[in-house]
């Protein structure tokens, strides 16, 4: 199986959010882990990135070259 073919099993089965920029959206949360955080509790969101760091680069250099 190749990394995009597991990508887009985990994608189908629900297995991963939708896309997000983490840095203009935030994380997506549920509306409990919104409570929690507005009762002073810190709920974890784990976050993965997928790729490499060579990929994450090249994202970078494409967005700023389209935008």
């Amino acid at each position: 199986m190749t990394f995009d073919e597991w990508l887009e099993y985990g994608i189908t089965h629900g297995f991963c959010s939708d896309q997000f920029c983490a840095t203009h959206e935030g994380e997506p949360t549920t509306e409990l882990e919104q409570e929690l955080w507005a009762q002073g509790i810190d709920p974890c969101v784990y976050v993965l990135r997928l790729g490499t760091p060579k990929d994450w680069d090249e994202d970078a250099k494409g967005w700023y070259v389209e935008n």
